[in-house]
């Protein structure tokens, strides 16, 4: 005998969810305050961001440098201050802050880029940062690394993870799905974080 299995639509509401009712992929569509739709995915427990990336992209920092990493980089500011304060007022009640950086240089983020180990895994050519996380269970399947941007093509999006200490590089990953890395200064898609 076969089976099918459909996927439901349901109303939902950031103010009453039971986060013990979310899995791995359930998608949620929300409109931002500034009109733009996006829908956030469940990426791990405890675990949402976005599908896709946002309608702008955005770059690391300003200048050509990665020069102390996440925690001085622009894209932090950005996307706690401008970023934060578009998400619905249901939504930001509920973030839960996430503690990065280690020792003295720890530091809480709302919005938070992924690692390259949060989207790939343990490897041999990832960093070794503190803070890198573990691999995202959303992430596990290849074709979930590949984001689009406004237009719906395939696009490069941001990492918070440095190529490397004081270089002029971050990491990303490629319309493939594929890691790679580019100078701070360049603007790529913005696909972000945050722990419930």
């Amino acid at each position: 005998m076969a089976t099918i299995t459909k996927k439901t639509t349901t109303n939902f509401s950031w103010a009453d969810f039971d986060r013990s009712a979310l899995r791995v992929g359930d998608e949620i569509s929300e409109v931002l305050k500034n009109g733009e739709e996006v829908i956030f995915v469940v990426m791990d427990e405890g675990v949402i961001g976005l599908k896709n990336c946002l309608r702008e992209e955005h770059r690391m920092n300003n200048d050509w440098t990665n020069k102390g990493g996440w925690q001085a980089c622009e894209m932090r500011r950005y996307l706690n201050e401008e970023v934060f304060a578009v998400l619905p007022d249901e939504l930001q009640a509920i973030i839960k802050p996430r503690t990065l950086g280690s020792g003295e240089n720890t530091f809480e983020d709302k919005l938070w880029l992924f690692s390259e180990v949060e989207i790939f895994g343990e490897q041999d050519w990832t960093e070794k940062e503190p803070d890198r996380g573990t691999q995202f269970e959303y992430f596990k399947d290849h074709r979930n690394r590949i984001k689009l941007d406004a237009d719906g093509d395939a696009t490069w999006w941001w990492e918070r993870s440095p190529y490397a200490s004081d270089s002029a590089y971050f990491c990303y990953v490629n319309s493939n799905g594929n890691a790679g890395y580019y100078y701070a200064s360049y603007s790529r898609g913005v696909c972000f974080g945050f722990y419930i």
